[in-house]
């Protein structure tokens, strides 16, 4: 299953604002906020060093749909089994960058083992028709409980 140029084009839009977004908030806190190397950024899953920590930016998420991952479409090691200390969710309802640090939201995920029968399932194993990935979808309550900081931008 392919996804459509304009659904790619968006995905890359709506990431590329959430990190813009960040590094400006972060940089306006007075932090020292660095864009991670294009070789970090795919396979450290790193998008800036933020005071020299490394942070993996997830753009466009929902208070009903937070897509975590572990395996990429290529088969090879998802973000939440990458680098990053921190992932940080655009959860777009609460208007905020909300914190987790990566090695807890992947233990939290260890004990999922069920697979899902299609996209609309909750905390099962699920993966897209054609591809290699391996996700799993949460609602933000499900997961709020791992949550160090949120950082409203409006």
């Amino acid at each position: 299953m392919m996804v459509s140029k304009s659904r790619m084009d968006y995905s890359i839009s709506e990431g590329n604002k959430a990190e813009d977004k960040f590094s400006k908030l972060m940089t306006s806190r007075g932090n020292s906020c660095v864009k991670s190397s294009k070789y970090e950024d795919i396979y450290k899953h790193i998008d800036f060093y933020v005071n020299g920590i490394g942070v993996d930016v997830k753009g466009n998420r929902h208070l009903e749909t937070i897509w975590v991952e572990l395996q990429n479409v290529k088969g090879n090691k998802g973000w939440l089994k990458g680098d990053a200390e921190y992932i940080v969710f655009d959860v777009v309802e609460l208007s905020s960058f909300c914190f987790f640090k990566r090695d807890e939201l992947l233990k939290f995920c260890s004990n999922i083992t069920e697979s899902a029968e299609d996209k609309t399932d909750y905390r099962k194993l699920y993966s897209r028709k054609g591809r290699s990935d391996v996700l799993i979808k949460y609602k933000y309550e499900d997961i709020k409980h791992l949550q160090i900081q949120q950082i409203n931008y409006e």
